[in-house]
């Protein structure tokens, strides 16, 4: 089952909240982090807490804008996904140019772009799953060695 992380910085709460609105609407679970003053302000804390819900999410969504240049843990909470090759896709506010490493992630940019995100995500896994079965358990890999979260980027980016 999907559950989407979604980092944000701040001063984009109110898109974030949007985007958990369209996933939640068709029965996707979002988790957005409304931290209070007493965790924001310990380090250690605020660290394990992310990565506690970082571990309960399959996917990130990142909501990218102006301000996301000025978070320490917008990156942290990207490099934790890679590290899990958790699917993430970039949710744009604004047509600015991403630092390169942001450029590798489909970007969606409306909450159409959100909805076809989760259609793909599920077209795929479905699809890896029927491999699997018709292969009575064993996965053998048409797809020049690709991982499902590969295959995923792959696909969306062809409908974005």
């Amino acid at each position: 089952m999907m559950k989407i992380f979604i980092s944000h910085k701040k001063e984009d709460e109110l898109t974030a909240l949007k985007v958990v609105h369209t996933l939640t609407s068709i029965g996707v679970d979002a988790y957005l982090d409304l931290l209070d003053n007493i965790t924001a302000d310990d380090g250690e804390k605020l660290t394990k807490h992310i990565r506690g819900k970082l571990h309960e999410c399959t996917d990130v969504i990142v909501i990218l804008s102006n301000n996301t240049k000025k978070s320490w843990w917008v990156p942290f909470e990207i490099g934790m996904a890679t590290e899990k090759d958790m699917p993430i896709a970039n949710y744009l506010i604004s047509q600015e140019s991403l630092p390169d490493y942001l450029t590798y992630w489909p970007r969606l940019k409306s909450q159409e772009d959100v909805l076809k995100y989760v259609e793909i995500r599920n077209k795929v896994s479905k699809h890896i799953i029927l491999e699997k079965a018709f292969n009575h358990g064993y996965y053998q890999r048409t797809d020049g060695g690709m991982s499902e979260t590969q295959r995923f980027y792959q696909e969306l980016k062809k409908h974005l």
